[in-house]
């Protein structure tokens, strides 16, 4: 049975299988928002209970509506950032707020309840739309930074934007699959990766890793929370992880590769896309990266459109 917490209208809950439906519906109603948390949550349901794995926390408002969603697990590369799913939108949040609704007054509970169940140091990352993102972590640094020394970073380590398409808007592949722009004597292959790419994939993953500190638009972001220098930046794959998660994306046939072959020559991966957290309408795309002497040649885009097509 879920156990209630002294902040208010938060509820914790240590297993997927606990989650009330209410909670599935907020994940459910918007598939896409809530792809961070609701295709773990789902494959979580079978994982045998024990240990400290899974924590989920969901905010009830004051109609008993479902307001957030957090999730605080952990997967086979280790913990996973704190992940925040809203029920409403950052448009609407904005909306609220100028109503006069603190989102503030949302995000304490989730805050102060979560510093029950976890150590301070357990919560190095957060994420979830913008807003979100930037007031849980000024709230969360309020409650930790005296006692603990934590301090989030004044800028977001990654802001990205998230898109779609659908089978409706997707559009017809206008490049050659048969040949590159400058590369005629070059014959290309768009196809699900196996064990003869593990070398290559496992290169492209820990090459990918080392961009996660670029930046892109304001919706998504994650911030960092801190009290010890890191020995690495987070999210960066050593030579183990790379290795794991090459050997994970393979056997779960979640790469593809785009191949390129001289006569005469071994076949070269010039671009790689990975997907993950699959739910029934949704998957998204986590990966894609192209070896740089292949750039400027069209081989992401691609590929991308021949995975999406899949």
């Amino acid at each position: 049975m879920p156990s209630i917490s002294s902040a208010r209208h938060a509820r914790v809950y240590h297993h997927a299988s606990d989650l009330p439906a209410e909670v599935w519906r907020a994940l459910l109603q918007n598939e896409a928002a809530a792809n961070v948390i609701l295709p773990f949550a789902s494959k979580a349901l079978h994982v045998p209970r024990g240990g400290d794995e899974q924590l989920w926390i969901a905010l009830y408002g004051e109609t008993n509506n479902v307001e957030f969603v957090l999730s605080c697990t952990r997967g086979p590369l280790g913990n996973y950032p704190i992940f925040i799913v809203p029920s409403k939108s950052s448009v609407q949040i904005a909306q609220e707020e100028k109503r006069g609704k603190n989102i503030a007054d949302s995000l304490l509970p989730l805050v102060l309840c979560l510093l029950q169940e976890v150590p301070p140091q357990r919560v190095f990352s957060v994420f979830s739309i913008a807003k979100v993102t930037e007031k849980f972590a000024e709230i969360f640094e309020s409650h930790t930074h005296q006692e603990y020394g934590i301090q989030a970073l004044q800028d977001p380590y990654y802001d990205a934007t998230f898109t779609f398409c659908t089978s409706e808007t997707l559009k017809r592949a206008s490049d050659s699959i048969s040949s590159l722009p400058g590369s005629e004597d070059v014959a290309i292959s768009l196809r699900p990766a196996d064990m003869s790419h593990f070398t290559g994939i496992k290169a492209m993953c820990k090459a990918f890793s080392e961009t996660s500190v670029s930046t892109a638009a304001y919706v998504v972001r994650i911030w960092i929370v801190m009290n010890i220098l890191w020995q690495q930046p987070p999210f960066v794959l050593d030579d183990e992880g790379a290795d794991l998660e090459a050997r994970m994306l393979i056997a779960n046939e979640q790469a593809w590769v785009h191949v390129v072959e001289k006569e005469g020559q071994e076949p070269e991966i010039a671009s790689l896309v990975a997907t993950t957290r699959e739910s029934d309408n949704v998957t998204a795309v986590t990966k894609v990266f192209t070896a740089e002497h292949w750039r400027g040649r069209g081989c992401a885009a691609r590929l991308l459109h021949r995975v999406c097509q899949e």
